[in-house]
């Protein structure tokens, strides 16, 4: 069941830019993309939301490898996180892809 919803993820963004692949056009967006893809799987709860824990052990079983970020779990709550309950849903998330321009001005190391 969880790649089925996968894939109409991936496409979410494709509804604001018009039809076609979503196609991250920088780092920052390829990170973005990369929380879409790996919301189920780091929501060990199974409860539909990304909590301080559950990002904070998605980022860390990242570490030694190419898709190593730099940014905390309370970097991604703060920023994804608009009605401010301490957790990321997977609207949030989606939502969050929108303002990427946002998130390349906070963020740009």
């Amino acid at each position: 069941m969880k790649r089925v919803v996968l894939f109409p993820l991936l496409l979410c963004g494709a509804c604001q830019q018009g039809l076609g692949p979503v196609v991250p056009e920088s780092k920052v967006e390829r990170q973005m993309i990369g929380l879409l893809e790996k919301f189920d799987r780091w929501d060990y709860d199974g409860d539909g939301y990304l909590d301080r824990k559950e990002i904070q052990d998605g980022i860390n079983s990242l570490k030694g490898t190419q898709r190593e970020v730099k940014y905390t779990a309370s970097d991604v709550i703060e920023f994804y996180d608009t009605n401010h309950d301490g957790k990321v849903s997977m609207s949030e998330a989606q939502a969050g892809y929108a303002r990427a321009a946002e998130a390349e001005a906070k963020f740009k190391h």
